[in-house]
């Protein structure tokens, strides 16, 4: 991992980084990046997305389809990249929002030299899970100001993280600037419905626990995921017993729509997006057509959008030099 520190670039100018003394990345016009555990920092630690570094230095290897012995993650990668994971390797691949890194495992695996940031402090899991891999660049960094050459990856991928930043459409600019022409863009993102209007009692929750102290925030989940998941367990059969407490309580539960193996594996799963789901500082809603509108309004081409998965699932192509005339 980060064996090539030249691959960075400062975010504000785009001008090449280097390091002297390991300690720091530097450019030519003095700007200065510390490296902590070996990883650029480009952010501060303490940020809108600090919550979501902790649950995964907690709990770094949950949902990694290496620790779990299930295949849920490079199924839901390859549905995202439209068939096109078995042909990433040697592919130059950047991640956006890598978290503990369930998806950076699956791009190695493929062969792509990949280039992973997230806004919070889920790089060190990430580099604990997939450090040991040489194709591997790593940095803590945010998407509006991503510290790698723009307009030069083939594919850019950014799952199950545009939902929580200020600005999705703010954030999906940058990451279009980042592909070639001719590369590929694959995003999700939260959908939104008419149930989401309604004033459902576990939307509480979210309003109480994301005030809380953040030393606080993943003990009180925990209670409440102890308090609820036994609950959830014994009507899991129950067709309308979920519909119930689906509304009622504020706790994830995936049965039997994810197939875990195993109890602990429904328990651990929930707590974690439990504690996503009601630590978050945004959470943005968009329609597939939402979506597809606005990538239709950078210029995007070969277009698919679908209710899937997380939520919208899109994919598409930025046209080669010449070939399309983008809008101003």
């Amino acid at each position: 991992m980060n064996r090539d520190f030249s691959v960075f670039r400062d975010p504000g100018n785009q001008l090449p980084l280097h390091s002297e003394d390991g300690s720091t990345l530097k450019s030519g016009e003095g700007s200065e990046y510390p490296l902590v555990k070996g990883i650029p920092r480009f952010v501060a630690s303490e940020n809108y997305a600090q919550a979501f570094g902790s649950q995964w230095n907690e709990f770094p290897k949950t949902q990694l389809d290496s620790y779990s012995g299930l295949s849920i993650t490079e199924t839901r990668l390859s549905r995202c990249l439209n068939g096109h994971l078995e042909g990433l390797d040697g592919k130059k691949v950047l991640e956006a929002g890598s978290g503990a890194g369930r998806f950076t495992e699956i791009l190695l695996k493929h062969g792509a030299e990949l280039h992973s940031f997230d806004f919070s402090l889920a790089v060190e899991a990430n580099a604990s899970n997939n450090g040991h891999h040489e194709s591997l660049s790593l940095a803590q960094a945010d998407i509006r100001e991503i510290p790698y050459e723009r307009g030069s990856y083939e594919y850019v991928v950014c799952l199950g993280v545009l939902q929580h930043t200020p600005d999705p459409e703010e954030s999906i600019r940058a990451l279009w600037e980042m592909v070639v022409p001719g590369g590929f863009l694959a995003i999700d993102h939260y959908r939104k419905k008419l149930r989401d209007l309604l004033p459902l009692p576990n939307k509480a929750y979210r309003a109480i626990i994301r005030r809380l102290p953040a030393r606080n925030q993943m003990r009180v989940v925990r209670w409440l995921t102890d308090f609820w998941f036994p609950v959830h367990w014994k009507f899991r059969d129950s067709a309308a017993m979920r519909a119930i407490l689906g509304k009622l309580s504020p706790v994830c539960f995936y049965y039997p729509a994810i197939a875990l193996a195993s109890r602990q594996m429904y328990y651990e799963w929930g707590l974690l997006d439990t504690h996503d789901a009601t630590t978050d500082w945004y959470k943005h809603l968009r329609t597939a057509g939402e979506i597809e509108s606005f990538l239709e309004s950078l210029g995007a081409e070969a277009i698919s959008v679908v209710n899937d998965g997380n939520g919208v699932e899109a994919f598409c192509r930025k046209p080669s030099e010449g070939s399309a005339v983008r809008p101003d």
